[in-house]
């Protein structure tokens, strides 16, 4: 495992001297610094004098005035506290992460929620640095604050390479509903249902609004928030069908009844004109801000404000199932040191400052008092918008989640309880754990039989879970093709690690 590492860390460092030899730069973002490659990341950049210079790309969008502002607002508090200054990133797709991961690029600190199969695939391609000995020496405040159970979920094989970020550790699923159409044709949204429940509401918002499109994707591309309670184990090739069952078989997704009664609903529904035409190839994002009424998406306590602040519109949710815990939840939206760091301690003291630092923390999230927001009181527990600012354009967006601690910041106004970071607690415990909680699947005994399977998938699954293609005609083709990349194989390998797993508690 050493070896590995240490050929992986060798390679990333041939490949940024190269970039450098040929004046390579960052990944073109929208919302940061050009100053990200790997001259620039160095603590001898022009301006950064005795400081060391650390590259921090972040999730959400942010424009790049916006992001150079916050960094040295930033680098103002850890200049002083670890000799560090920040050149802070955000913007960046999965293509750009990839790229950058890849060729080596000079970063300290990365977000890795874009990246597909997020901890499996940065792991299984040796991007991420190990943190044991880090944590240990830097990062004994975060270590504080990050419960035990969530920190297991970040290892692989014994090795740390992930910090789980303190947001929503468990999940309940539904459907996110606009609360002005719902008033407006006085629909009463429980806060439990069931299928019935919301096909009876799609239908009622369908035949006052043909011109809306009653479902739509949680993100572009036909990306949706299921909510069948299955434990993906890593990248849904081979999953456990019901993670509140103590059930350890790994099974085919194509082959389950939820799976198919899930895709032969959709494709009822789409049948019907109840589902947004283009759900499958849509480029756009935040749906429900303009012709869209309702998305699949998971619910957690403050979901409702976070949800108006990426689509500018209120909601209701009505949810189809509580809150379970999985092994993909707290190693899913993530940090970590990538190889290619020129400055993993300090990279780790930063982190430490992320998740222990209420005005770090504060920056880094939400970004510059006045600018961005403003306290609505003395008592300085919550945050709202400046006057005549939209907080959905205000050149640097808040996705509270997506940092590594939400929980020492103000609530934003909306959240209608200043206590919403320890309701968050309350619901993180009370999940419905997987049997499987801490395993992580190694993929590399069948990587090409993962390929081949991955390639049938990219062609079947989307299409078949927004109802897009016939699932009587199309799951059989499904299945077979399936079997014929090598799904078996994968299962009876993901199997037996689990078991081992299993044994090893």
């Amino acid at each position: 495992m050493k070896k590995k590492r240490l050929v992986a860390l060798l390679s990333a460092l041939t490949m940024v001297l190269s970039l450098t030899a040929c004046g390579g730069s960052s990944a073109g973002t929208a919302g940061g610094s050009e100053a990200s490659s790997s001259d620039q990341a160095s603590g001898d950049s022009a301006g950064s004098g005795e400081y060391v210079k650390l590259v921090v790309w972040g999730n959400g969008n942010a424009d790049t005035e916006d992001c150079n502002e916050v960094a040295e607002a930033i680098s103002k508090i850890t200049r002083e506290k670890i000799g560090c200054e920040i050149d802070l990133v955000r913007g960046q797709d999965a293509e750009q992460i990839n790229l950058a991961l890849t060729s080596g690029e000079a970063i300290d600190l990365m977000c890795y929620n874009n990246i597909s199969g997020q901890f499996n695939t940065v792991v299984n391609n040796n991007w991420a640095y190990p943190l044991d000995d880090l944590l240990e020496k830097y990062g004994q405040g975060a270590k504080g604050v990050i419960n035990e159970y969530d920190l297991e979920a970040c290892k692989k094989d014994g090795v740390l390479y992930a910090l789980p970020n303190q947001k929503d550790t468990s999940r309940a699923a539904g459907f996110a509903m606009r609360k002005d159409i719902c008033d407006e044709l006085g629909i009463t949204v429980p806060e439990y249902g069931t299928y019935d429940d919301m096909h009876e509401i799609l239908v009622k918002v369908h035949e006052a609004h043909p011109e809306m499109d009653a479902l739509v994707p949680t993100w572009a591309q036909g990306g949706m928030q299921t909510t069948i309670p299955a434990d993906p184990l890593g990248d849904s090739l081979g999953i456990l069908e019901d993670c509140r069952e103590d059930s350890t078989t790994v099974v085919d997704e194509a082959e389950t009844k939820s799976f198919q009664d899930f895709c032969k609903m959709m494709w009822q529904w789409n049948q019907e004109g109840l589902v947004m035409p283009d759900a499958t190839t849509t480029t756009e994002n935040a749906l429900l801000s303009n012709n869209g009424f309702a998305m699949y998406e998971n619910w957690k306590p403050g979901k409702e404000l976070e949800v108006y602040k990426g689509n500018g519109k209120e909601v209701y949710f009505m949810k189809i199932h509580g809150p379970i815990k999985h092994t993909a939840i707290p190693n899913g939206n993530s940090w970590m040191i990538p190889y290619s760091s020129k400055h993993p301690e300090e990279a780790m003291k930063l982190w430490n400052l992320m998740y222990t630092d209420p005005e770090i923390s504060n920056l880094f999230i939400n970004g510059i008092e006045g600018k961005h927001w403003v306290y609505t009181d003395d008592t300085k527990k919550m945050i709202t918008s400046p006057e005549g600012v939209d907080p959905n354009a205000s050149g640097y967006s808040s996705m509270d989640w997506a940092w590594p601690n939400q929980q020492i910041t103000p609530v934003w106004e909306g959240a209608e309880d200043p206590d919403l970071w320890t309701k968050l607690n309350e619901f993180n415990n009370s999940g419905e754990p997987s049997p499987a909680m801490g395993f992580i699947w190694d993929s590399s005994p069948v990587m090409n039989q993962v390929t081949a399977c991955n390639n049938v998938v990219s062609s079947y699954r989307t299409a078949l879970l927004w109802g897009a293609i016939d699932p009587e005609e199309n799951l059989p083709k499904y299945i077979d093709e399936l079997k014929a990349a090598g799904i078996d194989e994968i299962i009876a390998e993901k199997q037996k690690q689990l078991d081992a797993f299993l044994a090893s508690k």
